[in-house]
């Protein structure tokens, strides 16, 4: 039986990349590297490609060889667009900036032509999943419940739309950024009177779901692990000292977790839903490669062997005319 060749992209030092690497090579017999994109430079021979069949491609890796991008069946695709962390010893922000953009662009551009495995998920599709409005439109097309939402920086618009839902209302940021975590927050007086604020970019309001029952949700292919978070907070990650157990989803919202899955082109993907007072679940948001092993150090629910299980079989799944590496 081939063993499977899985590489995964990520930051230096990624807690999920080196326990999943470890796992899979450990349980799984899997040829498992781990490729640091912001420390290209801090690995000997660093990036290569070439037009010419002299010159090899070369993609560095943590343990200090090369991932073979052609020989590869399935790359995790967790994080990629870092900035380089010997860049930091220049003195010139263009500089930094030409250093980070030629890296990331070289490895996507070596990636995208010489891998023809199994993405997890596709570069493009994550790209494009991150989007929250896509992502709402997703959720509508698949069936869940989704809060009425408006994404503006018209402060007009924003008051008549909280106006309508009596100010029961909700605000988060559109994108977030990796330099801080931005909670989402309930719309106040104040923030409804600073129109140079609503002006400065747009925000997402939303219906505010009442409920206490928060439903966080590993979703791979067709297999989900979910898990029920029982907090009064209206951003249950302020405080994880509250009851977390796993549990079982219904078998028409699995499917809709499916479809959303589908819509998007994704593999993979962490969902965030709200059970309403009804006991229906409404959607909330997805992470396409969102944080999980926290659920598993909380509540013992296997989510290493689970999601290995999973890379492996995307491993599994070839391209078409591909020999196995």
């Amino acid at each position: 039986m081939t063993r499977p060749s899985i590489g995964v992209l990520t930051f230096t030092d990624d807690l999920h990349a080196l326990v999943i690497q470890a796992h899979l090579r450990r349980n799984r017999g899997a040829r498992c590297e781990v490729v640091e994109v912001d420390a290209m430079a801090d690995r000997p021979g660093g990036l290569s490609w070439s037009t010419d069949p002299g010159f090899g491609t070369s993609v560095p890796t943590r343990d200090g060889g090369r991932l073979d991008l052609a020989g590869c069946d399935a790359i995790w695709f967790r994080r990629w667009n870092h900035p380089q962390r010997a860049g930091r010893e220049l003195s010139e922000p263009a500089h930094r900036e030409v250093v980070d953009a030629s890296c990331a662009s070289t490895l996507m551009g070596a990636l995208r032509n010489e891998f023809d495995g199994r993405w997890v998920s596709h570069p493009d599709a994550t790209r494009r999943a991150e989007n929250k409005l896509v992502q709402l439109r997703a959720a509508t097309d698949a069936g869940f419940v989704v809060p009425r939402t408006l994404v503006s920086q018209d402060p007009d618009e924003i008051r008549r739309f909280c106006s309508m839902l009596d100010g029961h209302v909700i605000l988060k940021a559109v994108r977030g950024t990796p330099s801080s975590q931005l909670y989402t927050l309930p719309v106040t007086p104040e923030h409804l009177a600073d129109d140079d604020a609503l002006r400065l970019c747009p925000t997402i309001f939303q219906e505010y779901v009442a409920g206490t029952r928060h439903l966080r949700v590993l979703c791979c292919g067709t297999t989900s692990y979910a898990v029920a978070i029982d907090s009064p907070d209206l951003d249950w990650r302020r405080n994880l000292d509250v009851p977390i157990e796993p549990v079982a989803l219904d078998p028409l919202i699995l499917q809709a977790l499916a479809r959303v899955l589908e819509l998007l082109g994704l593999r993979m993907g962490v969902v965030d839903l709200k059970l309403d007072p009804d006991g229906r679940p409404v959607w909330l948001e997805l992470n396409p490669q969102g944080q999980f092993l926290f659920v598993q150090g909380l509540t013992g629910l296997d989510l290493t062997a689970g999601f290995a299980d999973f890379l492996c079989e995307e491993a599994a799944v070839r391209a078409p005319g591909r020999t196995p590496g």
